[in-house]
């Protein structure tokens, strides 16, 4: 009866005990002997960076990279697979790299079959790989040049700003900052001055002549007056009260404001030192900037976004040299550029040709003292070449004479008055300034000049000379070549970065950071340029036979 009750019995009511469930097997060795090495083709990106890697990179020169603990995944293995993946992928996470690690044959092809986790990669970048990864990338550029056929005479030069890795509503504008620290200083010396009197009416007169109203609000003085607050309190016996139903002492209130104007003197000398010469920067990422840039979705009233100014110069489409500045402007950014590239290869490029936010005094003097042939616009290069007769009273319409002196537009010649020297820039500069005699009675006078002393321009020689050579240059056909590849090069450097690998925002924060993860990133251009380039030359050879 039992057995037929339990044989009968609904199935859901069946416990474990009743039930033996036996798992058929089969003698059989399903097991694949897989081989990384016969499956990764011969023109595989991976197969180009061990090449580079393991042949001709000799790590004993990096003393971060030696120091590295490789019991169990060597400091070339993790280089590797970090070139990978911002070669396929312009740029991955570290997430990404431990996913990638796992999965992907490429990458199990490098590491020989284990894989590391995101803590690996997180140790490796920050302790071995950040402080040489700018000389690894200038040794990746001697080891395509060994490979390629690339023009170093020629640098392109261009620049862009990328988003910072800063939260939203950081902003510290120091013109906003100077002027509260300002109020609080005159807030300070009021309260000092009250308290001042405090101590005279209660007999604490050598205290009150020992605090100085007029002297600097550092850290020091700020922590001597608190202690003066403390003892006089001591001395009167005055206990400080806090909450609801308790009235604080007249005391107890100045010594609250002083610590409140304290923090905030604090803060704002703080702020102060930290933006450096700089108009703003972010909390977030102090070393940021805020910077006009295209679409701003922090608050829509303004174009700003805290970011980095990220110079970069190409030849034959290989990044060769980057500068990441805080400035907003390109033209200081020239100089400093082309500097770096001289301390990291030995020699000066031929040329370098940029567009008009580079074309200034300093920048032409610096070309001419190294010998760079001047291929850099200036700003109203475009207007001086198509003059149309509503700007014939802009100064850059006015004709000259054979000694540069310039002719209104009413025909008559302009006289020197003054030759001033300024100092200001990296050059010295010689500033001669024409005046009109003839504004008196010219019936072109109203549209001309609304001066009564009549119309002026301030000429620099030198500045024009060095205009004259620019345009000669870029008149040149090989010059009209040179500027339609600056375009295509330079610019279309950062158009595959930000459309085609959707590289359009930081990822690390503070300037080195910053500066580690675009030398990884150009790398990864590089190797994949370089990748595309022995490809097609393959094709054109196929094609020729």
């Amino acid at each position: 009866r039992p057995f037929l009750y339990n044989l009968f019995m609904p199935v859901n009511k069946i416990t474990r005990a009743q039930s033996i469930t036996i798992q058929p097997q089969l003698p059989c060795d399903f097991s694949i002997n897989f081989s990384y090495q016969e499956e990764v083709p011969a023109s595989d990106p991976s197969r180009i960076i061990r090449d580079f890697v393991e042949s001709f990179l000799d790590l004993s020169r990096f003393p971060s990279l030696t120091s590295w603990n490789s019991t169990q995944f060597p400091a070339y293995q993790l280089l590797e697979t970090s070139l990978l993946a911002m070669t396929v992928f312009g740029f991955s996470s570290l997430r990404e790299l431990e996913d990638l690690s796992r999965y992907d044959m490429r990458f199990r092809f490098l590491l020989n079959g284990v894989y590391p986790s995101h803590q690996t990669y997180h140790r490796f970048f920050n302790s071995a790989l950040k402080p040489c990864m700018e000389q690894i990338f200038i040794e990746l550029n001697h080891y395509i040049e060994l490979h390629d056929s690339v023009d170093t005479d020629t640098l392109f030069l261009d620049g862009t700003k990328l988003e910072a890795n800063a939260n939203k509503m950081t902003f510290v504008w120091m013109k906003s900052t100077r002027k509260y620290q300002t109020s609080a200083r005159k807030k300070m010396m009021e309260l000092l001055k009250q308290f001042k009197k405090w101590l005279t009416a209660h007999r604490y007169g050598e205290r009150s002549a020992a605090i100085s109203i007029l002297q600097e609000p550092d850290m020091d003085h700020l922590m001597t007056l608190d202690q003066v607050f403390i003892d006089t309190a001591e001395d009167e016996k005055i206990v400080y009260v806090a909450g609801r139903g308790h009235r604080k002492s007249e005391l107890q209130r100045m010594h609250d404001q002083f610590r409140e104007l304290s923090v905030k003197l604090q803060k704002y000398e703080a702020y102060t030192e930290t933006a450096g010469g700089r108009n703003s920067f972010s909390k977030t990422d102090t070393d940021a900037t805020f910077m006009h840039m295209k679409y701003d979705y922090y608050n829509h009233t303004g174009v700003f976004k805290p970011g980095y100014n990220v110079q970069a110069g190409v030849s034959d489409g290989y990044i060769r040299i980057l500068q990441v500045t805080s400035s907003p402007s390109d033209s200081k950014d020239f100089i400093p550029t082309v500097e770096r590239y001289r301390q990291k290869y030995g020699v000066y490029p031929q040329r370098v040709p940029a567009d008009a936010g580079y074309g200034s005094y300093d920048n032409y003097c610096y070309c001419e003292e190294h010998g760079i042939e001047l291929m850099m616009k200036y700003n109203l290069q475009e207007k001086e070449s198509h003059i149309r007769k509503a700007d014939r009273f802009k100064s850059y319409a006015f004709g000259k004479q054979e000694d540069g002196t310039p002719v209104c537009p009413a025909g008559h010649p302009m006289k020197l008055e003054k030759v001033t020297q300024s100092n200001k820039g990296l050059y010295p500069r010689t500033n001669h300034l024409y005046r009109s005699e003839h504004c008196q009675g010219c019936p072109l006078c109203r549209e001309c000049t609304r001066s009564r002393k009549g119309r002026t321009m301030n000429i620099c020689h030198d500045l024009e000379r060095q205009k004259g050579i620019v345009r000669e240059n870029m008149a040149t056909e090989r010059g009209q070549e040179l500027m339609i590849q600056r375009s295509i090069q330079s610019e279309g450097t950062f158009g595959q970065l930000k459309e085609d690998y959707s590289y359009t925002r930081l990822r690390r924060r503070g300037k080195d950071g910053v500066e580690f993860e675009l030398w990884m990133v150009a790398a990864g251009h590089n190797i994949r340029h370089y990748c595309n380039r022995k490809s097609q030359m393959k094709e054109r050879s196929s094609h020729l036979n």
